[in-house]
């Protein structure tokens, strides 16, 4: 399949930037021919005068030294990503003169046939086909902070929906600087998923929605008939992983503390009706004093959402997979587990 190995390169992405936005080829590199204002302007041409005319407006827009610019960025970033392919959304007008530019700047590169739009066709036939794949998945389940993320790290056969959807899965796991496209989600979920089709899959325990990202269907029906691990964890580790995770890594990384509090501030008043009104104005209380203290304590708020919320919505959760759960211990007893388990 052409598109398996694709992301294993940087290829160039000629659409406008919001195109780009919208959704891309994992790992590509966005040198458009046309700017966002000048592929307006060209598809209002092409809706008033037909294709030529348009043509002839995209080579007034694009000429002397903005055209040199622009292929000499394209041929450097082809000689620093041999085998690298062009493309635009269907492998059509933009490729071509893309393709001809090049050859008269002295580089052969290849367009992608079919463009971007083939390549997302690939990709969502291979959501729809997913039970094709015959292997075994092991979904990772524990008790929010025990380490879930971390402990799915130590396996080269896992994925890490988490780290694709730059969101920790929860109420307080947005991230400051947001998320992938739903299209771009799926896109890496994919490319990643067949990177590891030969063998076994480890997955966190996720909902269907990641933040504002939601898994495949077909993917998520999977993980949720599959076979889970259960890693424990005592409150006190799993508070402080989560005071090491949540709130001393984002201010190590540069995150002001306003700004955190702020964060967390919002994301605990969207669960203010089922923490109740009074756990509701402790644990606020609580995380406002140490958040305006420099070096507060965070383990009291921490501890008091995990027993209030986040303990009684997995609880739930374990009585519907209870039946799905094929070992339960500590960490270094479900690594040993794991480990045995892909060894036979």
């Amino acid at each position: 399949m052409q598109f398996r190995n694709i992301s294993n390169v940087s290829n160039i992405d000629l659409r406008s930037e919001d195109e780009f936005k919208k959704g891309s080829i994992p790992s590509s590199i966005n040198i458009p021919i046309l700017t966002n204002e000048q592929f307006k302007q060209v598809g209002i041409e092409y809706k008033k005068n037909g294709s030529d005319s348009a043509v002839l407006l995209g080579h007034s827009l694009v000429k002397g030294e903005s055209k040199k610019k622009l292929v000499r960025l394209w041929a450097e970033h082809l000689k620093e990503n041999p085998g690298s392919v062009v493309y635009c959304f269907r492998g059509g007008m933009r490729s071509e003169i893309a393709v001809k530019w090049l050859q008269d700047y002295g580089v052969n590169v290849e367009k992608l046939v079919g463009g971007y739009k083939n390549f997302r066709s690939w990709i969502i036939s291979q959501h729809l086909n997913i039970d094709k794949y015959k292997k075994e998945w092991i979904i990772i389940g524990g008790l929010t902070g025990s380490g879930k993320t971390e402990f799915l790290n130590l396996f080269k056969e896992s994925i890490d929906l988490e780290g694709i959807a730059n969101h920790r899965g929860s109420a307080f796991g947005g991230k400051h600087d947001g998320q992938p496209s739903q299209v771009n989600f799926e896109n890496i979920l994919t490319q990643s998923y067949l990177e590891k089709c030969s063998g076994n899959i480890i997955l966190e325990a996720e909902s269907r929605n990641i933040g504002r990202v939601t898994l495949p269907g077909k993917f998520y029906d999977k993980m949720r008939s599959s076979k889970y691990v259960f890693v424990e964890a005592d409150i006190e580790t799993r508070v402080n992983n989560i005071v090491e995770e949540y709130v001393l890594m984002p201010l190590q990384n540069g995150i002001e503390r306003d700004n955190l509090l702020i964060l967390y501030q919002a994301a605990l008043n969207k669960i203010n009706r089922r923490l109740g009104g009074n756990n509701y104005l402790t644990i606020k209380n609580q995380m406002n004093k140490a958040f305006n203290v420099q070096g507060g304590s965070h383990e009291l708020w921490i501890k008091l959402l995990l027993e209030n919320y986040y303990d009684r919505l997995y609880k739930h959760k374990l009585d519907e997979i209870s039946n799905q759960i094929i070992f339960s211990s500590d960490w270094s007893a479900c690594k040993d587990y794991l480990k045995d388990m892909d060894a036979t």
